[in-house]
């Protein structure tokens, strides 16, 4: 049966993180180390990845106060002018909302008589065009002064 792991081995990992290995251990864990397969490896990869901790230590750089600074109070500004558009988004939507509400209600009380005026154009188009292309033709005239502005809009603006 193989061991999986050695009683020493804990201390090997202490002598490496502290700069400790190989010059400064006691004589009994170096001789221990070398007669076990075990801390040896522990010994390799712990040197590696201390090694590397060094190396990544010296080479962080470290912003100055006045970065660290300006970086604080530049996500203090942003975080405050999140917070303040928020009522004003949602005061955006809920006019977005009435509007349409409005525009719907209106025209459902004003649907007669806008389907007799629409009726009656069709009726003066209908020799320059057959009367059963006219009303949906209209209506997809009418649709499109609408979505127009509407998908303007969208493209110009910023956000």
């Amino acid at each position: 049966m193989t061991l999986v792991e050695c009683p020493r081995e804990r201390d090997v990992l202490d002598a490496v993180a502290a700069a400790r290995w190989p010059h400064r251990v006691d004589r009994e864990l170096s001789d221990h180390v070398n007669s076990c397969a075990i801390c040896r490896d522990v010994v390799a990869v712990a040197t590696l990845i201390s090694a590397d901790h060094d190396d990544a230590w010296r080479e962080a750089a470290i912003p100055s106060s006045g970065q660290a600074w300006g970086r604080a109070e530049m996500r203090a500004r942003q975080e405050a002018i999140r917070d303040a558009s928020r009522p004003i988004a949602l005061a955006q939507g809920v006019a977005a909302v009435s509007i349409l509400m409005l525009g719907v209600v209106g025209t459902w009380f004003a649907w007669p008589s806008v389907r007799d005026d629409v009726r009656s154009f069709a009726s003066s188009l209908a020799p320059a065009l057959d009367s059963s292309l006219a009303f949906p033709l209209l209506v997809a005239l009418v649709a499109l002064a609408v979505i127009a502005p509407v998908a303007l809009y969208l493209v110009i603006a910023e956000d």
